[in-house]
């Protein structure tokens, strides 16, 4: 039991890094730098680099070593075009049968992005606008959309932590998400669906079109 407990410590510390950009997509890290970074012995991190190779956030390289993923141009496109089709077909499941409450969660999370906004947050902006995105999938309450949702969301954390942390970002992602609950509250699962492809896709005016910034 204390064994699979430091295995899961150790796991969520090395995740947690790569998705706050202490590790930069790309960047070679390697077992040794990880047991002295995060004082823990090489069963535990070899444990934790095979889940998060198995999740995408890692690639082991023959001959090379072990690199925090990286996104070229058609992956990051692909993985947009994934993350619209799983979100707005939840939404509009969830929209069907939990319309109240997801009004409210979404409204709820509205008031703490602006407020993280105002503080100056950028940091826990960025993670409400992720507790956005996951109510839209979780309140549909299938599995199979919720768990497509998860398998992508460290990735997608990941990318917009390394390119929406600027003011000039987030200024433009609250007028989106306020749009968005908008909609919601006013029972429009149609512009729901088009803010969301506007707000996700590159082709219709999401920040993602300055994805050089971001991939390799």
């Amino acid at each position: 039991m204390e064994q699979n407990l430091q295995k899961d410590i150790v796991y969520e510390q090395i995740k947690e890094k790569i998705i706050s950009g202490s590790f930069a997509m790309g960047e070679k890290i390697s077992e040794r730098m990880l047991e002295q970074l995060i004082t823990a012995n090489k069963a535990p991190i070899r444990d934790a680099l095979k889940r998060l190779q198995a999740e995408g956030l890692v690639v082991r390289k023959a001959k090379s070593g072990t690199y925090v993923f990286s996104l070229n141009s058609k992956e990051l496109l692909d993985l947009l075009n994934f993350r619209f089709v799983i979100e707005s077909q939840s939404v509009i499941l969830s929209f069907a049968i939990n319309q109240e409450r997801l009004i409210e969660e979404t409204e709820k999370v509205i008031v703490k992005m602006k407020f993280a906004l105002s503080s100056n947050n950028g940091e826990d902006y960025l993670y409400q606008d992720s507790v956005f995105h996951k109510n839209l999938v979780d309140l549909c309450e299938n599995s199979y959309f919720i768990s497509s949702f998860e398998r992508i969301s460290a990735i997608m954390n990941t990318a917009r932590n390394r390119l929406g942390n600027n003011m000039e970002h987030m200024q433009k992602s609250i007028i989106e998400h306020q749009n968005i609950a908008t909609a919601i509250k006013e029972r429009n699962i149609g512009r729901v669906v088009t803010l969301l492809r506007a707000h996700i896709l590159p082709d219709f005016g999401a920040y993602w079109k300055n994805f050089e910034h971001l991939v390799k």
